[in-house]
């Protein structure tokens, strides 16, 4: 027992609500917990050693406000910034180097093909449902383009970044094959004015779905675009995945 006991100044005896020893009522204190922005009073009577401290855990978090802006700031442009043509001469995020360019807008559209898993299906791909002859049927990269730029200009800066392709891959829908009908002739090609084409590769596709095609011997001059084009007959077209390894480091994918 831990109560004091007096003839002269009775004091009331009480049991803790906690360790369930005995103490002078007056010794026991109000056990109080965090909930939410106050302090709740739990009725718990607990004695000294009992008591605990509230839990901050339980307490809300009280932001402070914003702090006051500056007057005309200067941000970082992260699209120049993202780009390997930046002022730095880096990219931060090489899967957003350049811009996207093709014909197989379809689809996922130019873009699906440099993002995401190699695995998609034919709705998710860069496609085109009536393919057009030759090598109309294309999907590619202009690395001094921004990424911004959603079309293939019609003139060319004699500044503009040129990368040697070093190699490539592409892959074919999980659902479809790259052309409708069946085997076709492929080539990896690269360009200085997005009109005359080099190629640096080509073959003839085994006309499986999901069938996948690569090279990583290229090398030699460099472009400012490359592109992987497929000949088409008239059926559907679609290429789900396309990498680009290049000289600068950049692996687009």
């Amino acid at each position: 027992m831990r109560a004091a006991v007096s003839r002269s100044r009775p004091r009331a005896h009480a049991i803790c609500d906690r360790c369930g020893f005995r103490f002078n009522h007056d010794e026991l204190q109000w056990q109080f917990q965090w909930a939410g922005p106050r302090l709740q009073n739990l009725r718990v009577l607990v004695c000294q050693s009992c008591l605990d401290v509230p839990q901050e855990q339980l307490r809300t978090i009280i932001l402070p406000p914003d702090p006051v802006p500056i007057q005309n700031p200067r941000p970082e442009n992260y699209q120049n910034a993202d780009n390997p043509n930046s002022p730095i001469g880096q990219a931060p995020n090489p899967t957003l180097a350049g811009s996207n360019i093709g014909t197989l807008i379809q689809g996922g559209g130019t873009y699906s093909v440099f993002i995401g898993s190699s695995s998609k299906k034919f709705s998710q791909s860069a496609t085109l449902s009536v393919s057009g002859s030759s090598f109309a049927n294309w999907i590619g990269k202009d690395w001094a383009a921004s990424q911004a730029a959603t079309f293939l200009p019609t003139t060319i800066d004699s500044t503009g970044l040129a990368l040697v392709a070093l190699g490539f891959e592409a892959v074919a829908p999980t659902d479809a094959r790259f052309l409708g009908s069946g085997a076709t002739v492929y080539a990896f090609q690269g360009s200085s004015d997005a009109s005359t084409w080099t190629t640096l590769a080509s073959g003839t596709t085994a006309g499986t779905v999901g069938e996948s095609i690569s090279n990583s011997n290229l090398g030699g001059n460099s472009y400012r675009y490359h592109r992987f084009a497929v000949s088409g007959n008239g059926s559907a077209v679609a290429v789900a995945y396309l990498t680009i390894d290049t000289n600068r480091g950049y692996t687009v994918s």
